[in-house]
């Protein structure tokens, strides 16, 4: 998950991003921007800070400032801090920390320009797994933003969603708490609520969900997890026999179990919670209705086989 988020300057925070887009704006042209998965299987864009390019940024539907890390600041001529400067609070996994607030003139990606942009200013170099510059999903304009992961492509528009109608598509409505996304979602029929975070990629679950829907460990994979966490017995994998999702459900999903300390900062440790990250997000054709608070996935047709996903209301199996 990308540190991208607020705690007790949580307000602040989104008060600024906020004060940056009142609302979405709108479009005046259909926006295109190419995106790619990297090594780390995070989905980033290609972008020029300043006129100055050669990195990337990640998008991050649960981010609510933006964040450039030093490196990308001095190569693009973004001065550094001052002495004495505005500092926002920014939550990751881990906890909370301040950073150091710097402008950015100016960040084109695909034929999109936002100019005039706030942004965290990171030193953490180097971190393993770490995004380097993000970019929340409220910096694009529009009602319609919409990630095709088939054609590796964000579109941003005004109007309704555009779907083919050989696509198969399922709505979903969203709420927004402290500036992040929540969808319901049902693991072997209990209800909990859901994070919506390109910035992550995997999804997991609290051990609160995990409990209440009584999924069982895998221990195989634990302990291939273990291994990969240092021995932190506090992670573990299970198995949902099935995960809902709207009109479509997954049988048989692994899930990681944690709980780190982004759930309790939201007040959700003791409520069944999970984060839905990249990899069942990016099997979908994946928009978000603004004007309507409403998530659309959709499976294009020529995607329907080879896909282990089950469509609930017609009660049939997508081979």
């Amino acid at each position: 998950m990308a540190p991208s988020r607020g705690l007790t300057g949580r307000s602040a925070a989104l008060a600024a991003l906020l004060a940056l887009y009142p609302a979405p704006a709108l479009a005046a042209e259909r926006l295109v921007i190419p995106f790619e998965i990297n090594d780390l299987d995070h989905m980033v864009v290609r972008i020029e800070i300043n006129g100055t390019g050669g990195t990337t940024a990640v998008i991050d539907t649960a981010a609510t400032f933006p964040m450039l890390d030093s490196r990308t600041a001095s190569s693009s001529g973004v001065p550094a801090p001052g002495a004495d400067p505005r500092r926002v609070n920014v939550l990751g996994l881990n906890g909370a920390r301040e950073y150091p607030v710097v402008r950015v003139d100016e960040i084109r990606l695909g034929n999109l320009n936002l100019a005039s942009l706030d942004a965290a200013y990171s030193e953490d170099l180097d971190v393993p797994g770490a995004a380097a510059n993000v970019l929340p999903s409220t910096a694009f304009p529009g009602d319609i933003l919409e990630l095709d992961f088939s054609r590796r492509v964000i579109s941003v528009y005004d109007g309704r969603p555009d779907r083919p109608e050989t696509d198969v598509s399922g709505r979903i409505n969203y709420t927004v708490l402290d500036g992040l996304m929540f969808v319901d979602v049902r693991i072997n029929g209990k209800p909990g609520r859901a994070i919506v975070d390109t910035g992550s990629n995997i999804s997991y679950v609290n051990s609160a969900f995990a409990g209440l829907a009584q999924m069982r460990t895998n221990e195989e994979k634990s302990q291939l997890l273990l291994g990969a966490t240092g021995g932190d017995a506090r992670v573990r994998v299970a198995t949902a026999r099935k995960m809902s999702l709207g009109d479509f459900y997954f049988s048989g999903a692994d899930l990681m179990v944690s709980d780190p300390f982004l759930f309790e900062s939201l007040g959700v440790s003791d409520e069944p919670a999970m984060v839905l990250g990249l990899d069942y997000l990016s099997l979908f054709t994946v928009q978000f209705d603004r004007r309507q608070n409403r998530m659309v996935l959709s499976l294009p047709a020529t995607k329907r086989k080879g896909m282990l996903v089950n469509l609930n209301p017609r009660g049939s199996r997508i081979q």
